[in-house]
């Protein structure tokens, strides 16, 4: 795919940076050591890529971005998200919704690397059936109050402000979605436990208990859905961004390795039967990223198209999923080891096919696309 000057110089700052000031991942930073980091990322620039200027940002476009953070993560994912998620993650929500006073409050703490923003999106019965959630904002005068309960909240036990989706109409229809930011140590908002999950992130379940939140946190209400999914296009490219440049680094491990490993007197990459599974991976990867860049370069105001984004997303998910196995399996049971890094690579790409809607889902929205139809999920 073509490329313009400017597009590949991002690319070799970000890869220049990231192989001269960053550590090798094997893990999801936590504590003083994910600040630490966001620190430094801050000072390079790379925080806020595509927010504007004026708030600290490099007001860089969505590909740009999808750049810089695929580089980043072929050495350290944690890096790699940190980028995406003050770039084209959850403080987009409020680049691209929010009121010029929660512009100027929020996002230069974002972009310095002081502020960390979680989604509450989710609920125990509203996954992929986003639009079947309960959390309710019932409107008090100069305050909404907030019950209800959210889940799944990624590195929520870091964040201090969150955009919480919840309705703010009592039809039970998708009108009545909007969203508000909720701060940490708001009177009767509580974060949960953190818990562990498979990749080793820690999420959090989120509560409401008769939560008062200023009106002026207000992001959207009511008839928002579409605006909040279409912010939310650019929060899945940045998730497929950070899972290729993941999988780029399970490749980019696992040819190094197979030209060294020797069984039966010679590399095993002298096999034809490695040789041929080396070969797919490569053109599952440029396939892969065909697809990401393709959806990004198309995207409008930093807002990729829904079915461009579906596409992207599930055929990095799924194309990630059968690479880094691939790769786990060529390394034998040095893959299989918790010594080396290739396990966590599978684990951390197995979240694509779930993360920001299940691949299925995807699925039946672009079945929607071709068809002409609309297909009703609840009857």
């Amino acid at each position: 795919m073509l490329m313009t000057e400017t597009n590949e110089s991002w690319k070799n700052v970000a890869r220049d940076f990231a192989s001269r000031k960053l550590e090798m991942g094997t893990h999801w930073l936590e504590g003083e050591e994910y600040w630490s980091n966001a620190r430094l990322l801050a000072e390079q620039g790379f925080l806020g890529l595509t927010l504007p200027e004026e708030y600290g940002g490099m007001n860089l476009s969505l590909f740009d971005a999808i750049l810089i953070i695929e580089e980043l993560c072929k050495v350290c994912p944690s890096s790699g998200r940190q980028v995406y998620h003050t770039s084209i993650g959850i403080a987009s929500f409020i680049n691209h919704l929010g009121t010029e006073a929660q512009k100027k409050l929020y996002l230069p703490q974002i972009t310095a690397g002081k502020l960390l923003v979680g989604l509450g999106m989710s609920e125990p019965d509203a996954g992929s059936a986003a639009t079947d959630m309960k959390t309710t904002a019932i409107d008090e005068g100069d305050h909404y109050r907030l019950n209800g309960s959210k889940i799944w909240v990624s590195e929520a036990h870091l964040a201090d402000l969150f955009v919480v989706y919840a309705r703010f109409g009592n039809t039970g229809r998708s009108s009545d979605i909007g969203a508000i930011l909720v701060e940490r140590g708001t009177p009767g908002f509580t974060v949960g436990v953190p818990e562990e999950n498979m990749s080793g992130e820690f999420q959090c379940a989120l509560y409401f208990d008769d939560t008062l939140v200023p009106k002026e946190n207000v992001l959207t209400d009511r008839n928002a859905f579409k605006a909040l999914m279409g912010v939310y296009n650019g929060v899945r490219l940045g998730f497929a961004a950070q899972t290729l440049g993941i999988t780029q680094a399970a490749f980019d491990r696992t040819v190094q390795y197979i030209q060294e490993r020797k069984q039966f007197g010679k590399e095993i990459c002298e096999f034809q039967g490695i040789q041929w599974m080396v070969a797919d991976m490569y053109m599952q990867l440029e396939a892969a990223r065909t697809l990401l860049y393709r959806a990004a370069m198309a995207a409008s105001n930093n807002k990729p198209d829904k079915h461009a984004a579906s596409v992207a997303k599930v055929f990095v998910a799924e194309a990630a999923k059968k690479i880094t196995d691939d790769c786990l399996q060529l390394h034998g049971g040095y893959g299989f080891s918790k010594q080396y890094p290739l396990e966590w690579y599978y684990r951390c790409a197995r979240a694509a096919s779930i993360a920001g809607g299940t691949v299925q889902v995807h699925r039946t929205m672009l079945a929607a696309e071709v068809l002409g139809r609309k297909f009703d999920q609840r009857k």
